[in-house]
């Protein structure tokens, strides 16, 4: 990731990307609210916060400094010129560009209050929000967007889509528009972040899109036939978990038992990083750790709380280890992991001692990537996929005067063996596209190298080639209240 000022061009590319996801992430994929009016108070104490902030928090402001200082000589005067919140945040998102690293954007306040709406904190200004569940990844590959994953059994699945096809529009929504915005965007750094960003707002559009809404796609599948299919997300397997100030995030946990010929390798699948799955994973500890292998999934996992890759740790060791550090200039956090030897009841508990592999791709961020990283450096496990978003600092929340909310960084991260994953990414040790030469086969290339690769540490041998069917067993996580 580039550092220091960059042409204006490419910052408007950014802006341009970044409203683009949050656009799509609108319930009925609708375009923004009309465009709100500003005073100039309400403007320049917004840019002042936002400059404020991030030069009193920023981990290497030493370094920003100079860039900082003339930033704010040259935009404060357009920030007080600024007669809309579309200028204000076009504004903002250019100053933000100048730091050049990840978790630094301000979120519009209508995106805010759409999340914000759980139960008991509904107001006039927001609306009660309910993530459902569709089963379906996408991502872009060869500039078009293509389903990457469908659960076996999820509205996707039984709506008749399948690995590989591609998305061509939602609704009356075609892509090939957003696509070719993409193009404006100047230099690898600039399009892998737009790229990204899209994706990001895809996700949320077709993986976990607002509860009970009719989502019309239309589709072609490996035979260059189109189709129009209609389903909506599930909730049985799905909440919204509110931490502190953070955007509600939604949590789908799966656990999967792979039959092999001699054995059994657990896959276990989740979206995000909060408390609640690992307590759900305590209880179901014997089921998780009963097969000779392990796959946990964190593709399309954008991240949460970093605390809780400790605790699935603990599990996972036999000796006290450290995945990483969060890094300031007044000290350093270490996320140490310390072995489980003692159940809640008392029994004695043994470590997981089996060949793990972890499967990451372009959407795995944040403590995902930390974790991935961690394992790795650690050698306790192999990692397969793609490499990861490159956007692992950790990120906090400050209201702004504009009613917008600014994510900023707080501290940089370093994994176990001092290496910098932010703009750079967790570098996959067996490299796997999501649409390998077969797309068409039940498991995905990503997972049939992963399962390759820990049946050969477990019988010392080759495997023969084999198709295995995954034998599903989902488990729901807390039920919601």
């Amino acid at each position: 990731m580039k550092h220091g000022h960059q042409e204006p061009s490419r910052r408007t590319a950014a802006a341009l990307i970044t409203a683009l996801a949050l656009i799509i992430m609108q319930p009925g994929f609708a375009a923004p609210e009309p465009d709100q009016h500003l005073n100039p108070f309400e403007a320049i104490r917004t840019f002042d916060q936002v400059w404020e902030q991030v030069r009193d928090q920023y981990f290497d402001y030493a370094r920003l400094a100079p860039v900082w200082e003339e930033a704010r000589a040259e935009l404060r005067p357009q920030a007080e010129q600024a007669e809309t919140i579309t200028e204000l945040r076009t504004l903002l998102a250019g100053l933000l560009e100048r730091i050049g690293e990840s978790h630094f954007a301000v979120l519009p306040a209508e995106f805010m209050n759409r999340l914000d709406a759980l139960p008991g904190q509904e107001n006039q200004h927001s609306r009660q929000f309910r993530p459902a569940s569709t089963g379906l990844g996408v991502r872009l590959v060869d500039d078009r967007v293509r389903v990457t994953a469908v659960r076996r059994d999820s509205p996707a699945w039984l709506a008749g889509i399948r690995h590989g096809w591609e998305v061509v529009a939602v609704d009356d929504h075609d892509f090939n528009d957003m696509l070719t915005d993409l193009t404006i965007a100047e230099g690898a750094d600039e399009v892998r972040r737009a790229q990204l960003m899209l994706e990001i707002g895809l996700q949320g559009l077709l993986t976990f899109p607002e509860a009970g809404r009719e989502l019309v796609l239309t589709v072609i599948d490996q035979q260059n036939r189109s189709h129009q299919v209609k389903f909506s997300g599930a909730t049985t397997h799905i909440e919204l978990i509110q931490l502190g100030n953070l955007p509600p995030m939604a949590l789908e946990w799966h656990l999967d038992r792979l039959q092999r010929e001699d054995h059994c390798v657990m896959q276990l699948a989740f979206s995000s990083w909060v408390p609640a799955l690992n307590e759900a994973l305590r209880q179901r500890r014997d089921e998780l750790l009963q097969c000779a292998g392990l796959v946990i999934d964190l593709r399309g996992n954008l991240g949460g709380v970093i605390t809780t890759m400790v605790t699935l740790g603990a599990d996972l060791f036999d000796h006290p280890t450290t995945l990483g550090s969060l890094v300031r200039a007044d000290g350093q956090v270490d996320f140490r992991v310390l072995p489980r030897r003692v159940a809640m009841d008392g029994r004695r508990l043994e470590p997981f001692d089996g060949p793990i592999a972890i499967l990451i791709d372009r959407l795995s961020a944040s403590t995902s990537e930390m974790f991935a990283g961690g394992m790795q450096a650690s050698g306790r496990a192999r990692l397969f996929g793609e490499t990861s978003a490159g956007m692992a600092l950790p990120g906090q929340m400050l209201p702004l005067a504009s009613g917008d909310v600014l994510m900023y960084a707080f501290a940089d991260y370093r994994d176990s063996s001092g290496r910098r994953i932010e703009g750079i990414g967790v570098v996959p040790d067996v490299t796997a596209p999501p649409l390998g030469s077969n797309p068409d086969s039940e498991i995905d290339e990503p997972l049939a190298k992963a399962l390759s690769w820990i049946e050969r540490e477990l019988s010392g041998s080759t495997p023969t080639a084999a198709s295995h069917r995954p034998e599903t067993s989902e488990i729901p996580g807390p039920s919601v209240h």
